[in-house]
């Protein structure tokens, strides 16, 4: 209340004092007379009121209730018992519920499983092959007929003797049953959906309406009543294949640029996809699809490990390994040159040796080697070799190349003497004009050293001789780890008409072995990756590269130094080793370091014995004649202590001395 004077109404007090509070009393009702006041100390007093103040002050404390612990129910729960209460009210949507699971889902459950009893009982996988491989596709169709109708004989006598032995209410449980678990199957794909269940692969089989639309998916066409599918799509060993005839005006090198496109809508890795052209038609384009990654898996053996024979160097073709179909991939290297290219580990070395192992098991053709790492890569080859780039001065690479271009002029003056555009066999064979091959490894320390004006002149040099000896029956042959525009400019790589593009980081190093342009079109080796080993692609007589896997020859197994000891074996037996090493001096000199055992040397008369034993070359030698034999390369007999015997003999330093001489 505030402390102002209340207005006058009937029966109430009239008081003058300003300072006076009015206090008005709360058992006052409307209707009643109110009680007479007393004026105290200029305060109106109700006689009521003193006996309310008697009554204690309301407290200010705000009032509580006690914690109880409280019982949390899940939402999920409460949700359940709610729609529970909710049906048991409703007990007709119950029956409603059930009757559409029961004759909806399970009906279309029930469909769907006998649409596939239907498609495996008909072998609708096999009707691709109806026209390769009729008899299949019939007994296939028979025997699971019979399988079925069988299985459909039995279910009906069953169900038929359990109405009438039993009760009716076997079969009807059982048909509900069936029922029961299709609808349960067939909500819950329902629920699934297409969108969790992902994009699938097309399969083993698919059908042309799928393939076309793989088509359409990769933007090759707008419809697939745009795309024609030319004949079945066939079965063939680990893969499915079809033609496929484009919209027009497309072409097949607009579906090569589309390769990965087509992968990924079909479902599978890129190198599982090869798209070939068909020849007589640019708009259509041979498509074939493997089931695993052909890239992998069982390697590719070369033939020349079981072979027992010498190659011919003009008649057979190199056999460099299998493409994606498992197709055999070989060329041949009359009037050819080759460039091998890739990143570290992609299968270099392993290229390298099927070309070597080809050329070396030719007796006829002289091989000059080039090793810029100067390491052991080549050293099984280098004692057939006619020559071995052992200094690692780059000047000498010059000196090395300037014999090859001397007899390179001097046959093409014999060419024209004869008056003849091509060397034959046959003139090879009249005129001592056999092949002649420069394989240099690791070219880049040669031509991208930095120094520039050596760089420049070995790269002429390699460029004349590849530019001008393919006609005279000189081949060569680059490999390097480092393909860039640097180590194989453009000027000698056009030049080198097989390229092998191996494993590379990137499609721009692809391009620097196959040409500019071609990882664009789909061609690109930095696609490839590390566990594909010996994976590539190879643009040799085809107009397009080739996807390849490198032929592997296991050194592990022995399998190229048998290859070596062949090669050398033939040519000893033509007489085509190099003179440094079928020498009688080298053959002795090598023969008596190989008998000695201890690392001194060894004593004249142990050694004349063991010489006998290793050759019959040097049987009944006595040590006058042995002297003499090695005198001329300044090896002379001294004392020798061995085991503590001072005895005449050959001490081993002089004797390796003596072969590096020689």
């Amino acid at each position: 209340m505030t402390a102002t004077q209340p207005e006058n109404t009937t029966g109430q007090t009239e008081t003058s004092s300003t300072d006076a509070e009015v206090i008005e009393l709360p058992t006052q009702h409307q209707g009643q007379p109110e009680a007479e006041s007393e004026v105290v100390d200029a305060e109106i007093v109700d006689q009521d009121q003193e006996q309310e103040q008697e009554q204690p002050a309301p407290s200010t404390e705000v009032a509580t209730r006690p914690k109880t612990t409280a019982t949390i129910v899940p939402t999920s729960v409460r949700t359940a018992a709610t729609r529970a209460s909710d049906a048991c009210k409703r007990p007709d949507r119950i029956a409603l519920e059930v009757l559409r699971h029961e004759l909806v889902y399970g009906s279309v459950g029930s469909a769907r499983g006998a649409g596939a009893v239907w498609r495996w009982m008909t072998a609708a996988e096999l009707d691709t092959q109806l026209a390769v491989k009729p008899e299949l596709v019939l007994t296939t169709r028979k025997k699971r007929r019979n399988v079925v109708l069988a299985g459909a004989g039995t279910t009906a006598a069953a169900g038929t003797a359990a109405w009438f032995l039993l009760s009716p209410a076997v079969p009807i449980i059982a048909i509900l049953t069936v029922l029961a678990v299709a609808g349960g199957l067939e909500r819950r794909r329902a629920a699934l959906g297409d969108a969790e269940a992902g994009h699938k692969s097309l399969g083993p089989s698919p059908s042309g309406k799928a393939v076309k639309k793989v088509f359409v998916a990769a933007k090759l066409a707008k419809n697939i009543e745009d795309l024609r599918i030319v004949g079945p799509v066939a079965r063939t060993d680990h893969a499915w294949e079809c033609t496929v005839e484009l919209p027009q005006g497309t072409t097949y090198k607009a579906a090569m640029k589309r390769r990965e496109e087509i992968a990924a809508a079909i479902g599978v890795d890129a190198v599982q996809v090869a798209l070939d052209p068909v020849k007589g038609h640019n708009g259509r384009v041979r498509l074939w699809v493997a089931d695993e990654d052909p890239m992998q898996g069982t390697r590719v053996e070369n033939p020349l490990v079981k072979t027992t024979g010498k190659v011919n160097f003009w008649k057979d073709k190199l056999f460099a390994g299998a493409d994606v179909r498992g197709r055999p991939v070989d060329f041949s290297m009359v009037e050819r040159s080759y460039l091998i290219g890739g990143e570290p580990g992609g299968g270099k070395s392993v290229a390298s040796n099927n070309v070597l192992g080809f050329f070396f098991l030719d007796p006829r053709v002289k091989i000059y080697l080039a090793d810029g790492k100067f390491g052991t890569d080549l050293m099984m080859w280098e004692p057939m070799a006619a020559g071995v780039l052992t200094d690692q001065d780059q000047e000498a690479m010059l000196d090395f190349i300037a014999e090859i271009r001397i007899e390179m002029n001097r046959r093409y003056a014999l060419k024209r003497k004869l008056g003849v555009q091509t060397f034959t066999e046959a003139d090879a064979n009249k005129y001592g004009l056999h092949p002649i091959v420069l394989h240099i490894d690791e070219i880049q320390y040669w031509t991208a050293s930095g120094e520039t004006k050596i760089d420049k002149a070995c790269m002429s040099a390699i460029a004349d001789i590849v530019a001008r000896g393919r006609a005279v029956g000189i081949i060569t042959g680059v490999v390097t780890q480092r393909p860039a525009a640097e180590v194989v400019p453009t000027r000698l790589r056009d030049i080198l008409s097989i390229r092998w593009a191996l494993r590379c980081t990137t499609p721009d190093a692809s391009d620097t072995i196959l040409g500019k342009g071609w990882a664009a079109r789909g061609y690109s080796a930095g696609s490839f990756e590390p566990d594909q080993r010996g994976a590539g692609y190879v643009l040799a007589e085809g107009s397009s590269p080739v996807q390849m896997r490198a032929a592997f020859i296991d050194p592990g197994k022995g399998e190229i130094e048998a290859i070596a000891n062949r090669a050398y074996q033939l040519r000893k037996e033509a007489g085509t080793l190099p003179a440094t090493d079928d020498r009688a001096e080298i053959r002795l000199l090598s023969t008596i370091l190989d008998v000695m055992e201890h690392p001194k040397g060894i004593h004249t008369k142990p050694l004349l014995t063991k010489l006998a034993e290793a050759s019959d070359e040097y049987a009944g030698w006595d040590s006058t004649r042995l002297a003499a034999a090695v005198k001329p390369y300044g090896l002379i007999p001294g004392q020798v202590e061995i085991d503590g015997k001072n005895l005449n003999g050959y001490r081993r330093d002089r004797v390796q001395g003596a072969l590096d001489r020689a």
